[in-house]
This record gives structure tokens, C-alpha cells and sequence, in this order.
């Protein structure tokens, strides 16, 4: 990792944490998922007190939407009724994270939870502040490090809600991985991985009306996927109309690596304005892209809810929990969206794969339903263990002029080196394979 100052983060970490104690409860009970009226007053505050950070010396991916997971975070601000569910079907198999404002709270949900039976074995609490249960767009991503470590990549929330904007560094202390945070303005439910080196993201990026960057450049988005994520191709979508906050993932899913589902409504009258035609010309603009490795996209296509009462409904905003998929479900049973059909419909789309209904009709009101509320936390990897000695670079357990122009080919990037050639190739020991090892390895070379 390149050096920064320990001293200006530790000034950050304080400063946050001072933020923090100032904000007041009453904040964080009811903020919707769209921009408040008091916010779009005060989007001057987005990014306040930040800590920004180096790229990654080294990424060997970013996991996808569909990716085992150890378990999944939620936030304890609002909608207590559904989290409940979803905390207690996650706990089942895997690790509810249920992140509380402080000590009093934790006990009360400890109680509610329990009351519930859910599996408190597997319910970890985070006693970290927050301003709102929207963790998608707020909370930490991920990427895997040389050796499978994982990492956390935090984005600029779009949100002038300093609580939220802080957790993910505050949890990558908590959780004891590398923190990376970078200058981009972005939510997380605005972003979809393929796990391949491909990211899909709305248009809505470029919209300073909703608290993004207004002097964002394509050059500068593409940059910093490469640099953060290790991804290489940026497909940009246009955005649901009216819809509250224009996120990829109220309509557009990402099954494995080759399949997407893009909603899709009956008819020009059952969406809100254009939001049919747009639907249906992200279908086409996705079926003739390609993923991370070139490999075409096939495209499913699922009811979308009518339009009604000023509500975006939607089937697809639903969270895979390795063989779980968790859906949100309104009660509707006409011939063309009904939760019945779509639960089959995502069970055939993903063969051994259980779907679950969840009733969605509070939440959904606030331009959000279950993807929107659950942030994963990837599953931990078998660590790679290297045997080999320090300047074995093409691992043939000998030490030689071979293993040099291997070095100098890794250090040029003609070749793509495995794990344990870059441990070997790195003689300085600083992360990363450059000129300077190379140097270091004639020198050990000359001297046996």
C-alpha cells in the first residue's frame, strides 16, 4: 500500500467521530431515499471530512451482485418491521451485521430480535451511528487483494448525511481490512458488478440535482473503476424518470456474469411517462453489450408494477444471499405483475436457488424496496500459500538469470504474473513489482 500519513488520518478519524456526536438522533429516524427539501439546501456538505486515499498497489477483483457472501449489513433506522424478516432469514445460514446508534439501542434490538427467534448466533451488532437505513448507497464495497484479502472501497455518498458517508471506514476498522477511499460521488445502488471487470451504472451519475458531481468527466468515472475496483468497462444506462433516485438497481439485475433481468412494464400507460420506452431501450442497449471478459449479455425481462399513487414499484430490487433470493412483494396477483409468477420466474432464472417474499408496501413509498437497505459482505477466501523463496520468480525452485527476465517481463507488463511470483518478484517488499526489484534481484543473482 503507498504511504500516507498516519497523522492527517488519525486527524480524519477524530474529526468524523466529533461529526458524529454532534448529530442528532431525530436526523437519523426518517430520511428518505431520495434528497430531503432541507438537503437539496445543503448539498455543499457532501464529502465533508472525508478521508481520500491511494488506489489499491494491487486488485485481483471485484465480487459481484451474485457472489457468495458471508453474511449481509443492515442499518437500524426505520422500516424495523422488514428488517426483522430479513435479518432473521439471513441469520438462518449466514451472518446478519445490524449496525445501531449506541449501547441502548443494541440492547433493544437485541430483545426485538430475540422475540422474534431469530438466530442470534449469527447477529453481529456494529455500534456505529447512522443517519439512515439506505446501507446500499452508503455502504462499504469490496474488493479481494493479492492472497484473497479482503478490502473495503468507499465511495463519496450522494447524500449530504455525514453519519452514513463515514460508516465504511469506521466499519473497515471494526472488521480489520484495508480502507480505500476515493473522490467519486456515487451511491451504491447505482452500481452493478458483473465480477468480470464490467460495472452497468445509470446516467443519474451526472445529475448534480441529485447531489453527484456536475463536473464529473467519462474519462475521470473510467479512471476511477480502474483504479478503486480493478474494472475496466463502465456501460452507462440511461435512468428510470421519477422514480426518486434514478438507481440502476430498481431496474436492472445482474444474475451471474452472462445473464441480466431488465424490468419491463405491459404497456406505455402502466409505467410513469417514458419510463416504458426507457426500459425497454436499456434491454436493447445490454443485449448487445458484452461483460468484463467479452462475453454477450443474455437478457431476461421482468414485470414491472404498474405505475401508481406517484410509486416506482419493482420485482428486481432484490437481494441474492448466496441460495436465497430475497424479493420484495406488494400483494399483486393480476395476469401481468404478480408476486407468485415472479418468485417462480427468479427460481427458474437461478435453478437451486430459494425466492422469498417480503411485503414491500411501506418501504417502497420512500423510492426504495430490500437491495436498497442490505449492503453484502463477500465471503472469505482460502488464503494462497506461497512456498517459494524470495527471487524464485518463475517458481522452479532455483534462483537464476531466468527468474530476472521473468521479473523484468512482469515489472513491463507483458505478462500477467501469479500470486506467488509477485511475492517472490517483490524483493524490496514494498507491495508492488517495479525497476528497483528487478535491480535487487541481479545483485542477489551475482551473489550465489
Amino acid at each position: 500500500m503507498n504511504y500516507i500519513s498516519n497523522t492527517i488520518i488519525n486527524q480524519n478519524k477524530i474529526i468524523i467521530l466529533l461529526f458524529i456526536m454532534m448529530e442528532s438522533l431525530l436526523f437519523s429516524q426518517q430520511l428518505p431515499h431520495n434528497l430531503s427539501q432541507d438537503e437539496k439546501n445543503r448539498l455543499n456538505e457532501i464529502g465533508i471530512n472525508r478521508t481520500i486515499t491511494d488506489p489499491p498497489d494491487s486488485i485481483l477483483y471485484a465480487p459481484a451482485e451474485f457472489d457468495s457472501v458471508a453474511g449481509i449489513l443492515f442499518a437500524w433506522e426505520s422500516y424495523t418491521t422488514l428488517l426483522t424478516q430479513l435479518i432473521k432469514e439471513v441469520a438462518e445460514n449466514d451472518t446478519a451485521w445490524v449496525v445501531v446508534d449506541n449501547q441502548s439501542e443494541q440492547n433493544s434490538v437485541y430483545n426485538t430480535l430475540n422475540n422474534d427467534n431469530v438466530n442470534m448466533d449469527h447477529v453481529v451488532f456494529e455500534l456505529v451511528p447512522t443517519n439512515s437505513v439506505w446501507m446500499r448507497d452508503y455502504g462499504p464495497w469490496w474488493i479481494y487483494e493479492p492472497n484473497n484479502r479482503r478490502a473495503i472501497i468507499d465511495l463519496i455518498y450522494n447524500r449530504p448525511r455525514p453519519q452514513d458517508d463515514s460508516f465504511p471506514e469506521l466499519f473497515a476498522e471494526s472488521f480489520g481490512v484495508n480502507y480505500y477511499g476515493l473522490e467519486l460521488i456515487e451511491a451504491g445502488g447505482n452500481m452493478l458488478l458483473d465480477g468480470k471487470g464490467a460495472v452497468i451504472i445509470s446516467d443519474v451519475i451526472f445529475d448534480a440535482s441529485q447531489g453527484f458531481d456536475p463536473d464529473l468527466t467519462q474519462d475521470q468515472l473510467n479512471q476511477y473503476f480502474l483504479d478503486y475496483y480493478g474494472v475496466h468497462k463502465v456501460i452507462i444506462t440511461p435512468h428510470l424518470i421519477n422514480d426518486g433516485t434514478g438507481h440502476i438497481d430498481m431496474f436492472v439485475k445482474i444474475i451471474n456474469d452472462t445473464t441480466i433481468i431488465v424490468g419491463e412494464y405491459e404497456n406505455q400507460s402502466s409505467g410513469y411517462p417514458g419510463n416504458y420506452e426507457i426500459c425497454n431501450q436499456v434491454a436493447n442497449q445490454l443485449a448487445n453489450e458484452t461483460n468484463g471478459e467479452g462475453r454477450p449479455f443474455n437478457i431476461i425481462r421482468m414485470p414491472m408494477p404498474p405505475y401508481n399513487n406517484g410509486i416506482t414499484y419493482t420485482y428486481v430490487n432484490s437481494l441474492m444471499v448466496n441460495n436465497k433470493i430475497l424479493v420484495p412483494i406488494y400483494g399483486f396477483t393480476d395476469s401481468f405483475a404478480n408476486d407468485s409468477d415472479v418468485l417462480s420466474q427468479y427460481e427458474q432464472i437461478i435453478p437451486g436457488s430459494e425466492a422469498i417474499g417480503f411485503d414491500c408496501n411501506q418501504i417502497i413509498s420512500a423510492n426504495g424496496a430490500i437491495h436498497c437497505i442490505a449492503m453484502k459482505v463477500p465471503a472469505m477466501k482460502e488464503m494462497i500459500s506461497c512456498n517459494n523463496n524470495i527471487g524464485d520468480v518463475n517458481l522452479d525452485q532455483k534462483i537464476n538469470i531466468f527468474d530476472i527476465l521473468h521479473l523484468v517481463d512482469i515489472a513491463t507488463g507483458i505478462i500477467e504474473p501469479e500470486l506467488c511470483s509477485m511475492e517472490a518478484g517483490d524483493i524490496n517488499i514494498d507491495n508492488q513489482i517495479t525497476i528497483i526489484d528487478v535491480i535487487e534481484l541481479v545483485f542477489l543473482v551475482m551473489d550465489l
